[in-house]
């Protein structure tokens, strides 16, 4: 089955969404980013039937973990989500190429990620590389520091 269409969309549209998949345990304030607002930031969302069914985001953000690229070429990718009845349809790599895409147009020359623990091999499949160990985000659970040339 080929990708749902992938669009960049407004922090506004994203929100809720990454809200309730990812972290709608907690309240909507947790599901939102410092920085979601800046004009620089990608947000981007799959549609199905005029609806929002994943989402991710990309910021230009530095890590000192990063050793593929100086600070102001680093871009990390953020709330990535897909909705349960689409997965394994190839919208994760639309997705991801999206953000890629954009942050390329930023002259980003490596781009990271806190991957949870279950996305790890997604993101390996993807060319992310993890390095140090396992680490726990509090109310959200364990994750992996990833990161991949842009």
């Amino acid at each position: 089955m080929s990708p749902l269409p992938v669009v960049r969309v407004s922090i506004a549209q994203v929100l809720p969404v990454r809200h309730q998949l990812l972290r709608a345990h907690q309240p909507l304030a947790r599901a939102q980013f410092a920085g979601d607002d800046s004009p620089e930031v990608g947000h981007f969302a799959a549609m199905r039937d005029g609806g929002i069914v994943g989402v991710v985001s990309i910021f230009p953000e530095s890590d000192p973990r990063c050793t593929r690229a100086p600070a102001d070429q680093q871009w990390r990718i953020r709330g990535m989500a897909t909705a349960p009845e689409v997965q394994g349809q190839g919208l994760g790599a639309a997705l991801l190429q999206a953000a890629v895409d954009y942050a390329l147009l930023g002259d980003a020359r490596a781009i990271w990620c806190n991957a949870r623990q279950p996305a790890i091999g997604f993101y390996a499949r993807y060319g992310f590389a993890g390095s140090g160990p396992i680490f726990d985000i509090d109310g959200i659970g364990p994750h992996q520091y990833m990161e991949r040339p842009a």
